[in-house]
């Protein structure tokens, strides 16, 4: 039976809690995600290595693509994913 994946508040609250949480895309690249609050709104804002961040916010939590129009399918398909640090926070 598949594990039921975590809401955003879910995951919000472990990364705020007990992060920042650490995952590595598909592709080898490591993002650090730390829980934030910007503008009165939570965020989760997955930092790479290189230049540049992915908000993931609650409406696109999940999707590949945030509401900003940044791909964020690297956080959620590699190993360790968002999915894997969650299930051990």
């Amino acid at each position: 039976m598949p594990m039921r994946k975590p809401t955003f508040a879910e995951a919000y609250s472990r990364i705020h809690t007990h992060g920042p949480a650490v995952v590595v895309s598909s592709r080898n690249t490591r993002y650090v995600v730390s829980a934030e609050v910007v503008k009165g709104q939570r965020v989760l804002i997955a930092r790479l290595d290189k230049d540049g961040d992915v908000r993931v916010h609650e409406d696109c939590w999940g999707d590949n693509v945030t509401c900003q129009g940044t791909r964020a399918g690297g956080i959620y398909n590699g190993s360790p994913s968002i999915f894997d640090w969650l299930t051990r926070a």
